[in-house]
């Protein structure tokens, strides 16, 4: 029962509701009729545009590369080098034809030693814009890191020429000058850097490194000191500084340093593996292959922490453990007499002589004149031709000699 008016029907209303229920209906019959035949149709739009399954989404605006390339620069000068690395190769994503983007890269990647990467970056660079100084400036710095020396003159040489007020040009001219031994052109391109531009680390950076390849550390400490108060967040200026306070013997000053590069950027096997070559000429050698392990732990290919580790097994005569060592460093590139002989003393101490004569001829070849090496033969003579008695004595070990340069271990 209705309460008020009941109301009237519409049979007209009733006839065209039915008839447009039949006319939708037969469609669908014949859409799924031709659809289990193999006949595509077309979807037709019914729906509203915003729910149609065909209905176009607007993208979402990609970020421009300058904001991209900034935060890289940005995390850069936060000592956030992994970050950066990352960031930059996004921009190259964005703009595969940016070659400030490839130039800088490379920069990053030689921080990180990622020489062959870094090498292709900078090469990239080049090709994209053969007359800028920075990019050919990077290139002769990443051949100047893989040793490279003659191939990267002409770079850094042409950088120089391109623009000779390029304080990154002078500065990474400098530091090849170095590593040739050309101390004579070292400072004086390094002190014209700086002279450009007093307020760059890398200005600083190349002079503190030209000083100390010349045994000039507490020169080199004052200008690596001033690297870091230009640019107090990167690690590896922490470590040049505190390799060249241990190289004056203040190894409590270099620990502190080295903890402060920890802070700078703790993701370094390059900062680790300082801070346990520092723990070792403490004595303390339970946490110097702490440390060690810790910088192979991030970077399994970082030579230098493994041929330390080598070493301070070899001192430890902990022969099991140093060849292993002295292997994977010699493998990943590192290229040394010291290695060479140590390993082989190794061998003989663990009654092979055929694999210690083998490493002991390559020391040789590396250096006969070294007198650690000769000591390694003479020791091999005594206790493997003519006798199958053990090893009767370990030859003296040669304290390491703290390294004149952050490019070889030591």
């Amino acid at each position: 029962m209705y309460i008020g008016p009941k109301p009237q029907r519409l049979p007209w209303l009733r006839s065209c509701l039915l008839v447009a229920i039949i006319v939708i209906g037969t469609f669908y019959a014949s859409v799924l009729l031709l659809a289990m035949r193999g006949v595509y149709v077309a979807p037709v739009a019914f729906l509203p545009e915003a729910l149609h399954p065909t209905a176009t989404i607007t993208p979402t605006p990609t970020e421009p590369a300058i904001n991209v390339e900034n935060r890289a620069a940005g995390y850069y000068e936060n000592g956030q080098v992994d970050k950066a690395i990352e960031e930059y190769r996004h921009v190259i994503d964005l703009e595969p034809d940016n070659y400030a983007a490839h130039a800088r890269l490379a920069r990053l990647l030689i921080i990180r030693r990622q020489y062959a990467e870094a090498e292709d970056s900078a090469r990239t660079a080049v090709d994209l814009k053969p007359d800028d100084a920075y990019s050919n400036a990077v290139l002769g710095l990443a051949l100047d890191w893989e040793g490279q020396y003659d191939k990267a003159l002409p770079y850094n040489l042409r950088a120089v020429e391109l623009d000779p007020d390029n304080v990154y040009a002078q500065a990474w001219l400098s530091e090849l000058y170095s590593d040739m031994g050309r101390v004579d052109k070292s400072v004086p391109a390094a002190k014209q850097a700086v002279t450009l531009d007093d307020n760059n680390f890398e200005a600083h950076r190349a002079l503190g490194y030209a000083y100390e390849t010349s045994g000039k550390y507490r020169n080199a400490i004052t200008e690596y000191q001033r690297a870091i108060q230009i640019a107090p967040n990167l690690g590896f200026l922490y470590v040049a500084a505190a390799r060249n306070t241990r190289a004056i013997g203040q190894y409590r000053n270099a620990l502190a340093i080295i903890q402060q590069a920890i802070q700078a950027d703790p993701n370094s096997a390059e900062v680790y593996d300082e801070f346990g070559w520092i723990y070792y000429f403490l004595g303390d050698y339970d946490a110097a292959i702490a440390q060690l392990k810790r910088a192979a732990q991030l970077d399994p290919n970082y030579a230098p922490a493994l041929g330390h580790l080598g070493i301070i097994y070899f001192v430890l005569q902990n022969w099991e453990n140093a060849v292993p060592s002295f292997e994977k460093a010699i493998a990943l590139g590192g290229d040394r007499a010291e290695y060479y002989y140590s390993l082989g003393i190794s061998y003989v101490n663990l009654d092979n002589c055929p694999k210690g004569k083998e490493w002991i001829d390559k020391a040789v070849k590396v250096n006969a004149d070294d007198t650690a090496v000769q000591a390694a033969e003479q020791y091999y003579n005594e206790n493997c031709l003519g006798s199958a008695a053990p090893p009767t004595r370990i030859p003296p070990t040669r304290t390491p000699v703290p390294s004149a340069t952050p490019k070889p271990q030591g």
